[in-house]
């Protein structure tokens, strides 16, 4: 059988379905498990440029994409490292914001 070749609309329709189970899951999940969720499906999210060629790749959102899944799996392992690494992690983005919000002046 040949491997379904994955597309931008195939990408989108999963990540879709990825979000529904998600918030149907944290219901009865332990609490958690939300946070993980969302931040699997941020990491998900940034890989959007592979399929929708209009999107281009942004060098600071890849770097973000490594750092959390390196980080993720900490939720099982580490819980107050895993809340300091989305701390650290929002902090990052708003020194980004920051930064970009500076550049368009």
């Amino acid at each position: 059988m040949e491997k379904e070749k994955s597309n931008g609309d195939k990408y989108l329709f999963d990540l879709a379905v990825f979000l529904a189970t998600s918030a149907r899951g944290c219901i009865e999940e332990p609490h958690l498990y939300g946070p993980f969720r969302l931040i699997d499906a941020l990491s998900r999210l940034i890989e959007l440029p592979k399929y929708a060629t209009c999107i281009k790749e942004d060098p600071f959102l890849a770097k973000m994409k490594r750092v959390i899944d390196e980080k993720k799996f900490l939720v099982v392992s580490d819980i107050e490292a895993f809340k300091i690494f989305l701390g650290n992690l929002v902090r990052e983005f708003a020194e980004e914001l920051k930064r970009r919000s500076l550049e368009k002046r």
